[in-house]
């Protein structure tokens, strides 16, 4: 049995591995880290004995687009179940939750990260992000999204100290996953760079700098992504992707967002991606709102597709 669940385990962490290696722009991804406990009573599993080790199952640093000055590393933990997953999720939730948390907490402390900061160049600070992955190989949880759930987890007396922890399910991920492989199938990796935002925290000094093929940790939280694709016969591509199903206001809000991307190198059109896009239901909404659009070079770059049925068409 004991086998059995570290062949499952291994499964999700191989997953992951292709996710950054192939999709996120980190051919380097390290796995499988053990480190040091430096608090041996404090995490200690079971009351009363020491903890000697933790393990990282994923590592990744880069120098932070949405922040100058900033170095971040990724500090990944995998947990994959053949099971679909449970009714209530915030129990077994926190437990995940509590040992990243611990891990990053150690990780602070080694040679391991000392290293990784020493080879770093143009660094004020370092930030450590931990990203949770609780995924499910069930089918009655391919699309679960337990957000809403979780989010209701609480934590007081339990003392954690981490700077950021964000979190990956099934619903997430694949949103993540489906789109960049189509784009990846479709164009070549090679074209696709990601698009960093003005956050205020960062300050490109060329315009050029305003994307590249790094994914930010921070994007696992976004519920839109924003693509750039350089392609031969239609000229560079701007997408912006989204999770939420199509509205009008949200078009409204996200065309906004897209006249504010003025960096990225004669962008010649504009797609919106929605998973439940229907041309024929919402084209009226669509042309409506882009009437309003005073703009009309930028207004006919725009295209709205549905992500899920016709993304290949583009």
């Amino acid at each position: 049995m004991g086998e059995y669940s570290k062949e499952i385990g291994e499964r999700g962490e191989e997953i992951v591995e292709y996710l950054f290696k192939d999709l996120l722009g980190y051919p380097y991804y390290r796995t499988n880290l053990p480190i040091d406990c430096s608090y041996e009573l404090d995490h200690s599993i079971k009351k009363g004995k020491k903890r000697k080790t933790h393990g990282i199952d994923g590592l990744v640093s880069y120098k932070n687009p949405l922040e100058n000055t900033v170095l971040d590393i990724g500090v990944i933990s995998v947990k994959y179940t053949k099971d679909k997953y449970p009714n209530s999720p915030r129990s077994k939730f926190r437990d995940f939750f509590k040992e990243l948390a611990w891990t990053i907490q150690c990780f602070g402390h080694t040679d391991l990260k000392s290293g990784i900061e020493s080879k770093a160049s143009d660094i004020d600070k370092t930030t450590i992000t931990g990203v949770l992955f609780w995924l499910s190989d069930n089918e009655n949880s391919k699309n679960a999204d337990l957000l809403p759930e979780i989010s209701k987890s609480q934590f007081e007396g339990d003392e954690l100290l981490f700077d950021k922890i964000l979190f990956v399910d099934n619903s997430r991920l694949a949103f993540i996953f489906n789109v960049l492989e189509i784009l990846k199938n479709k164009y070549g990796r090679e074209s696709l760079d990601f698009v960093y935002p003005r956050t205020g925290r960062n300050i490109f000094p060329e315009h050029n700098e305003g994307f590249g093929k790094y994914f930010p940790m921070d994007f696992f939280a976004y519920d839109i992504l924003p693509i750039r694709i350089k392609t031969i016969n239609e000229g560079v591509l701007f997408t912006l992707i989204c999770r939420k199903p199509f509205d009008e206001d949200e078009l409204i809000q996200i065309i906004g967002l897209a006249k504010s991307f003025n960096h990225l190198e004669a962008t010649t059109k504009t797609i919106i991606g929605f998973p439940d896009y229907n041309k024929l239901s919402n084209s009226d909404s669509v042309n409506s709102i882009l009437m309003e659009f005073v703009d009309d070079s930028f207004r006919s770059q725009i295209e709205i597709v549905n992500y899920n049925l016709d993304f290949r068409n583009i």
